[in-house]
C-alpha cells in the first residue's frame, strides 16, 4: 500500500486500480483504502491473460531497458531515476505496437474521445 500512497502523492489519484487479484490486491487494509479514497477496484476476469501480458510486457520493459542499464546506487537515487525512466516511456519512446504514438499521447487521444462521447450523449 505504500507504493500505491507514494504514487498517489506524485501522480494524484487514479480512477481505478487494476490487479490480477493476489493477496496484496485483497487484503481488507487496502480494500478499505481504496473505498475510503473512492477508488475503482477491478481485478483481470479470470482467463483474459490480454491484460495479465500487458503487465508483462512492461514489466520485461522495465528489467530490461531500466535495470539493466541503469547503476542504481540506493532507493532515493532509483525512485529519481526510475521516475525519468517512466517520464520518458510515456511521453518520448514510441512503441511499435500502438502505432508510433507514445502511451500519453494514447492515453489522452482516448480521453478525449470518451469526454467528445460523454458530451453528446447529453444533448
Amino acid at each position: 500500500m505504500h507504493v500505491l500512497e507514494g504514487y498517489i502523492v506524485e501522480n494524484g489519484k487514479p480512477e481505478m486500480v487494476i490487479h490480477d487479484n493476489s493477496k496484496q490486491f485483497t487484503s481488507k487494509i487496502l480494500r478499505g483504502f481504496l473505498k475510503k479514497n473512492n477508488i475503482k477496484d477491478r481485478s483481470i476476469p479470470a482467463r483474459y491473460p490480454q491484460l495479465q501480458g500487458k503487465i508483462e510486457a512492461y514489466n520485461k520493459i522495465v528489467k530490461n531497458e531500466f535495470l539493466v542499464a541503469e547503476n542504481i546506487h540506493n532507493v532515493e537515487d532509483g525512485k529519481r531515476i526510475y521516475a525519468m525512466f517512466v517520464k520518458a516511456y510515456n511521453e518520448e519512446r514510441e512503441p511499435s505496437s500502438i502505432d508510433g504514438h507514445t502511451p500519453s499521447e494514447m492515453f489522452f487521444m482516448k480521453k478525449r474521445l470518451n469526454n467528445s462521447r460523454k458530451r453528446s450523449s447529453i444533448r
